[in-house]
């Protein structure tokens, strides 16, 4: 049952990553932010808000007991989890009153790019972790 709780936890960060990266893309040759697209990305950074720390501790504590993941899951794994990271802390800092506009323009970039390495992560992170499971069994 954990297995499967933890299965569809990474689902739900996966297609969130999906929809956040969907959500952004016109906006990454000038277009504007608002409306339904906006909307939907600020649901989808929810879902990666509580999902990715809850599939943290899903997966680690999976991990303390053998086997083992292999190097390459687990190199995903803490991509995953640093990328998804300093993309949350990224729109966070926006969010601080000491922010300035030059500062905050820079955060929105980063955002934007650390957010897009994100979703390779997961990606990523689903092929090892797939090859991983198919190589075990």
């Amino acid at each position: 049952m954990l297995t499967l709780i933890r299965n569809l936890t990474f689902g739900v960060v996966l297609l969130a990553a999906i929809v956040l990266f969907g959500t952004s893309l016109p906006t990454w040759w000038g277009g504007h932010f608002g409306g339904y697209r906006l909307l939907a990305h600020m649901f989808a950074s929810g879902l990666v808000v509580v999902g990715l720390p809850v599939y943290a501790i899903l997966r680690w504590t999976d991990w303390l007991s053998p086997p083992m993941p292999s190097r390459g899951s687990s190199w995903t794994f803490w991509t995953l989890l640093l990328t998804g990271f300093l993309t949350i802390a990224s729109m966070y800092a926006c969010m601080l009153p000491s922010t300035s506009t030059p500062w905050m323009i820079t955060l929105i970039d980063f955002h934007g790019w650390i957010g897009a390495t994100m979703l390779v992560a997961a990606i990523a992170h689903l092929v090892t972790f797939r090859r991983a499971n198919s190589t075990a069994n």
